[in-house]
């Protein structure tokens, strides 16, 4: 059986990357204050969007005009925390290791794939992480 990862919630951590959005993306997770002006390209570039989440202070910072735009395009705006470091492994290993670790030991794992034991234990068991860093992007996992 395969397993098949859905892209469908971006992350935006600084102005300079409005341009990076992943167009089809549903959910929005924003981890700074935006102005009206950069809310309004974000909107008019991710048709799909219907929820943008923040932490507490970043919701806070949001300007009550820049929320009002969000909320007559229909948007959610709702206070999400996704805490920790996203995973730090590519998405084709990932999928590897769900693959194959009925198969093999976590140390066959390790040999085999590059990736240390205790991230792969890590990864198999204990692991309720919704984010993963591929490069430089944080992608948000259904």
């Amino acid at each position: 059986m395969e397993s098949v990862i859905t892209f469908m919630k971006d992350c935006l951590n600084s102005i300079n990357k409005i341009k990076s959005i992943n167009k089809d993306c549903d959910e929005l997770h924003l981890t700074i204050a935006v102005s009206k002006k950069d809310m309004q390209k974000i909107l008019l570039s991710c048709k799909r969007l219907k929820t943008i989440t923040t932490s507490k202070s970043t919701k806070d910072r949001i300007s009550e005009t820049t929320k009002k735009i969000i909320k007559s395009k229909g948007i959610n705006l709702t206070i999400k925390t996704e805490q920790g470091r996203p995973i730090d492994i590519p998405i084709e290993k990932m999928q590897k290791i769900v693959e194959m670790h009925k198969d093999f030991s976590y140390r066959d794992l390790a040999d085999k794939l590059g990736v240390p034991k205790s991230t792969i234990h890590y990864l198999i068991k204990k692991s309720k992480k919704k984010k993963i860093k591929d490069g430089n992007k944080i992608i948000y996992l259904k």
